[in-house]
């Protein structure tokens, strides 16, 4: 009997620890693709793209928790580890938006309508939010990423 609880003891110890693994790996995939946009001499659109894409990847990411606390953990994680990152990537988008001239917003309008991963943006955004929506720092920093798109205001 010992014999069979030590064992499942060690399996579930181990899925725990790989889980972990798996985490902290993404964590520092995310942060290393942020860290390397913020920082490269990519277009503002760009950037912009990059910075939605890595997003929707960590949305996805944080959705497959089934436990709430260990995804907020997880989430929190990810936002302390890369919030000066995506508000320097967002003011550098926002300062071109801001100096775009009206052919220009609309013309990125039309991209932007054209982009692969807006489908996923616009499903993913609002599930996202409402599983966290506990998590104040959460919503703020998605609705900030989720802004990027009303560029046409």
């Amino acid at each position: 009997m010992f014999k069979h609880f030590a064992f499942l003891a060690a399996i579930a110890f181990f899925n725990a620890s790989c889980a972990s693994w798996q985490q902290n790996r993404w964590l520092a995939d995310h942060h290393n693709k942020l860290k390397q946009v913020a920082s490269s001499k990519m277009s503002p659109e760009q950037k912009t793209d990059a910075l939605i894409q890595d997003y929707i990847v960590f949305m996805n990411e944080g959705l497959q928790f089934a436990d709430p606390t260990k995804g907020a953990k997880y989430v929190k994680k990810y936002h302390d580890q890369n919030d000066a990152l995506i508000e320097q990537i967002l003011r550098d988008t926002k300062q071109w938006q801001g100096k775009l001239n009206t052919s220009d917003k609309i013309a990125l309008g039309i991209r932007t309508a054209q982009k692969p991963y807006l489908k996923d943006l616009i499903e993913l955004g609002p599930k996202f939010k409402r599983k966290y929506q506990q998590y104040a720092f959460v919503v703020k920093m998605t609705d900030k990423v989720l802004d990027i798109l009303n560029f046409l205001k």
